[in-house]
């Protein structure tokens, strides 16, 4: 007979990567949850792991996972459904990009905890397309991060904001625009381009703008933080593109200026995609209610 207790067990073994890990997840020791893997596997009369690596799914087991997974969102769903919110007691992973780190990543966290006191809340942050990759793979509950264009959306979504980014350099960096406010090719690609990591959907953004318009940058700085992007380009090393939203703090600061040119990066539609549950679905209404991509802190002190 199949219980849940069992199936709790495969589960986390699989996603955690380890027995121990499972156990700790599911404060049992790692002899109980070895001994439900194996009663599990009796029951059902298959094996679920690889016998050489007790950590690793076989064919029926990979076959079978999604259903498990659906039974434990399922008995999770029940008991929110006739209990208070409040009540609710667990892990839940949510990773995050960047931007959402660097502006409502707080609020959304004291939200939450407002909302599930007793919740478990694991945030990490990373680039967009290792978020989606671990979120394919079940290691997160949900992500907060732009939506990947070729990604095909196999798990529940809402749309927080659409964010714009802007082209923006040191003020003084570039001769003056012509009479339509542009810049020439000439006169920007003289200057190195300052780019965000290549896993990045900003990154993909920017080099589909610049292949469509057949513009090509030799020797191109990349750096996998926005903030360390915007120094970069406060100190006069390059060119970049930057969230405006977040990033027009330094604009009005008077540290970088905004320029226009032919290329014009598209818009990233910033999304909570998440498992079918009631949490989830409830933290991702929190997190529209408190999106917020400004500076949290407004104009920035001015450094001496």
């Amino acid at each position: 007979m199949l219980t849940l207790k069992q199936i709790q067990a495969v589960y986390w073994v699989h996603v955690l990567g380890g027995y121990h890990a499972a156990a700790e997840h599911l404060h049992a020791t790692q002899s109980a949850i070895s001994k439900r893997v194996l009663e599990l596997e009796e029951a059902l009369d298959v094996k679920l792991f690889e016998p050489m690596n007790r950590t690793q799914l076989t064919l029926k087991g990979r076959e079978i996972l999604g259903d498990l997974e659906q039974m434990l969102e399922l008995q999770r769903n029940i008991m929110l459904r006739v209990s208070d919110e409040a009540m609710y007691a667990g892990d839940f992973r949510l990773g995050v990009s960047e931007m959402v780190a660097l502006t409502w990543l707080p609020a959304l966290v004291a939200a939450v905890k407002e909302t599930f006191p007793r919740l478990v809340l694991k945030p990490s942050v990373d680039l967009t397309s290792v978020l989606w990759n671990q979120m394919r793979n079940q290691r997160l509950d949900m992500i907060i991060c732009p939506m990947m264009g070729e990604e095909p959306l196999s798990f529940s979504s809402s749309v927080l904001k659409v964010m714009s980014a802007r082209w923006m350099c040191k003020p003084g960096l570039l001769p003056a625009p012509d009479s339509r406010g542009r810049h020439g090719l000439q006169a920007i690609q003289k200057q190195p381009l300052l780019t965000h990591s290549e896993g990045s959907r900003l990154y993909l953004e920017i080099a589909h703008s610049l292949q469509q318009a057949g513009v090509r940058f030799d020797k191109p700085i990349h750096c996998n933080s926005l903030i360390a992007l915007a120094e970069l380009a406060t100190a006069g090393l390059g060119v970049t593109c930057l969230p405006e939203e977040y990033f027009n703090t330094y604009v009005q600061h008077g540290d970088l200026q905004i320029f226009q040119w032919s290329v014009v990066p598209a818009e990233l539609e910033f999304r909570a995609i998440h498992r079918s549950d009631i949490v989830s679905e409830r933290i991702a209404e929190i997190a529209h209610g408190v999106c917020d991509f400004r500076h949290p802190r407004g104009l920035y002190p001015r450094r001496s």
